[in-house]
């Protein structure tokens, strides 16, 4: 009976090379080192459609808020008009635009960067519109004559 608990205990305990040594750690593996080269081909194409999709509402988004109020280029002619005001705020340009009207004359705004420009008329040369820009000077004092 004696010898049945010695071999019992050799089970437990082997007495191998290694017994008493520190099994080394296992290193941890970045999530890329592990998936495979296919997967890593998909999830960057995955990664790019995802960033065409947000850049482009992105894009939609501005050209929204761009087209405010465009000047038609369809009459060439015209290449002049007189710039009335700039304003930071849409409100306040738009409150201008409806008084503008009011008075019976035809204004144009556009936006250029931060801004809204305010104009009025089409002119093909700077002499034709000397005479709006007198009358509109009294009102406006800042405003000139300038190139489409």
């Amino acid at each position: 009976m004696h010898q049945d608990r010695d071999t019992s205990q050799l089970e437990l305990f082997s007495q191998s090379e290694n017994a008493g040594e520190l099994k080394p750690r296992q290193v941890k593996v970045s999530f890329f080192t592990r998936i495979r080269g296919y997967e890593k081909v998909l999830l960057l194409v995955m990664a790019f459609v995802l960033c065409g999709i947000l850049c482009f509402s992105l894009g939609v988004e501005r050209g929204r808020r761009l087209s405010f109020a465009v000047i038609s280029s369809t009459d060439r002619s015209a290449s002049f008009t007189i710039q009335l005001a700039v304003f930071k705020n849409k409100e306040a340009a738009l409150r201008e635009i409806s008084f503008l009207k009011k008075q019976g004359l035809t204004p144009q705004a556009y936006r250029k960067g931060n801004y809204i420009v305010l104009c009025v008329g089409k002119f093909s040369n700077s002499e034709s519109a000397q005479p709006l820009l007198q009358q509109l000077q009294r009102t406006y004092a800042g405003c000139h004559i300038r190139r489409l």
